[in-house]
């Protein structure tokens, strides 16, 4: 063995090379600077590692807006400030502390009986009658979304003010899953039965029920009522799942709600598509780079948001209740909504063709925190790796067979051949990725933009890589009021009233009102769009139309909807930075 090595071999090469009196020593010397490599490392990992922590509960903003469809506007103004525990001493979560003791098996609403109908009104009129103070009460189960999806805190650790978001990111799912486990606890324990189990909104079914809002939730008088919701879309009304959707054929809309829950929850193959991109401790969604944005994954941004639109009042101020982050959760309907699209997270993880997926592994999301407050009023601190196998938290979903209709739906196109000549002929351009482009605006009268868009042809995709489209550096100077933003492909001409029915409907970014101050948003938004040209015939296309339509209130007549939508446009000043496909 040669004696002339570097590094930490060179160290193990000394026991070799030493005669036998130095052994010890050079053995001490050894045991000392892998001590130290070993920290160096260690030291390293902790000064990258940047995963969000819980915030000071002492130091709340007030979450403001003003409409801008009164004159003069009027100001909201939403104190969503927390009350601060008792002891100083908050609670660690751990399996040990909080063990499930009995399974809790969510259900589909539109299938409980009257007895457990009667039961979950019961939780709701305990939870409603306790003090504002108590941190178990509706008021305050409802501030606690209003806190953390309105910057009503700041990020611990953090250059300057920096507002913590649960929403846009890989947050949102495990943030709204130990939301709805504590939540779940609470009203268990307000009726004595610890075995309570959460209904789930089953919006996504087509055919037994599930996609009208559940019968229970729509009588006046209970608990389980809110006042604040659309009159139009009670029971027997249709859901609609992208806001986008404007017919009055049942049939199409049927097709259309399970082309938004394919393209929402199948296409997305990956954690980021699916679940969100990176959010970290310095992430900023008012002022961000093209690069560093956030993302929202496509069941928050196209059915959740879309859900939340459609019960919402448009008669209230953004939307109330449901149609906006800062009132949303005191609609106890809100609770059986996330369940199911908690439910949706466990069908994407383990129940669609190709086997399981898989979640994000990076440290900074397994390490971030949350507080909640627990069935005693304590409050706790718990992490995201403790919430990513619902098993372990002893909640489990019914299966539904309705589930195999979106699974595999297959949407059929409307197109033949590609669409770029006659999009170039009459005068659509190329859009690049940034910054090639400047600042993008929608064209105001049209309310549209159509754009040629270069493929990644020739380029060597990685093993297992999606074909994604993204919408670089989307951005928002307001959030007053709910739009959708529809992404076609190989449709230049699509517009408002286009079907979303078919292979052409890429996916939709839908973009909940804020009351919060910090209102200004910026971010990237992704679809994958392989399967997409597979099924129009543009494999091998090295370019592609890319058509975005801004929509707003999709129950109005077209005209209507052209007016209001011009108006939102130039109050909201829209605009992104560039057009990609890649493989990701």
């Amino acid at each position: 063995m040669s004696c002339r090595t570097h590094g930490l071999s060179s160290l193990i090469a000394t026991l070799h090379c030493a005669p036998r009196r130095r052994v010890r020593g050079q053995l001490l010397y050894i045991i000392i600077n892998v001590a130290l490599l070993l920290i160096l490392a260690a030291s390293s990992s902790d000064v990258n590692a940047a995963p969000i922590r819980v915030p000071d509960l002492s130091r709340c903003d007030l979450a403001v807006d003003e409409s801008v469809g009164d004159t003069p506007p009027l100001t909201l103004r939403f104190n969503c400030c927390l009350p601060l525990p008792s002891a100083s001493r908050i609670l660690d979560f751990s399996f040990d502390k909080y063990p499930p003791i009995r399974q809790h098996v969510r259900r589909p609403a539109h299938t409980a009986k009257e007895d457990y109908i009667a039961k979950y009104n019961k939780a709701y009129q305990l939870m409603r009658a306790l003090p504002d103070s108590d941190p178990r009460s509706l008021k305050v189960q409802a501030d606690i979304h209003c806190a953390f999806c309105n910057g009503a805190y700041m990020q611990a650790g953090a250059d300057g003010n920096v507002p913590l978001q649960v929403h846009f990111s890989w947050l949102f799912l495990p943030w709204h899953r130990w939301f709805l486990y504590f939540h779940e606890r609470i009203l268990g324990n307000l009726l004595g039965d610890p075995g309570f189990s959460l209904l789930y909104w089953n919006w996504d079914d087509q055919v037994n029920g599930g996609n009208m809002m559940p019968e229970m939730f729509a009588r006046n008088g209970t608990a389980l009522y809110d006042a604040k919701r659309n009159p139009d879309h009670l029971p027997p009304a249709i859901v609609r799942l992208s806001p986008a959707n404007n017919s009055t054929d049942t049939s199409v809309v049927v097709n259309e709600n399970l082309n938004a829950m394919y393209q929402s929850v199948v296409t997305a193959s990956t954690a980021e598509l699916f679940a969100g991109g990176a959010y970290r401790t310095g992430s900023d969604l008012t002022n961000s780079s093209v690069i560093s944005a956030t993302l929202g994954g496509s069941v928050e941004n196209g059915v959740h948001n879309g859900i939340h639109y459609w019960t919402g009042n448009p008669a209230e101020q953004l939307l109330q209740d449901m149609g906006t982050f800062s009132t949303a959760s005191r609609d106890p309907i809100f609770y059986a909504h996330h369940s199911n699209v908690d439910r949706l997270w466990d069908v994407w993880r383990f129940k669609l063709p190709g086997g399981p997926r898989k979640d994000h592994s990076d440290p900074d999301f397994l390490d971030t925190e949350f507080l909640f407050y627990d069935e005693n009023a304590n409050l706790v601190k718990v992490k995201v790796s403790d919430a990513l196998d619902n098993a372990k938290l002893g909640v489990s979903y019914k299966t539904v067979r309705a589930d195999d209709l979106w699974i595999n739906y297959s949407p059929k196109a409307v197109t033949s051949g590609s669409a770029v000549f006659s999009a170039l002929a009459s005068g659509v351009s190329t859009i690049g990725a940034t910054p090639s482009n400047g600042t993008i605006d929608l064209d105001l009268a049209s309310m549209r933009l159509a754009a040629i868009v270069q493929r990644p042809i020739g380029e060597t995709r990685p093993s297992k890589a999606e074909e994604v489209l993204v919408i670089q550096g989307l951005e928002l100077t307001s959030r007053d009021s709910f739009i959708s933003l529809v992404v076609f492909v190989n449709l230049p001409d699509a517009g408002p009233s286009t079907p979303t029915n078919s292979a052409e409907y890429v996916g939709t970014f839908n973009i909940v009102p804020s009351a919060s101050q910090h209102r200004h948003l910026v971010t990237n938004v992704k679809f994958e769009i392989g399967d997409n040209l597979k099924r129009i015939g543009l494999q091998k296309d090295d370019r592609v139309v890319i058509t975005i339509v801004l929509k707003s209130k999709p129950h109005e007549t077209d005209s209507n909807l052209a007016d209001a939508a011009h108006n939102l446009a130039i109050q909201q000043r829209i605009s992104f930075k560039g057009l990609q496909i890649t493989y990701e």
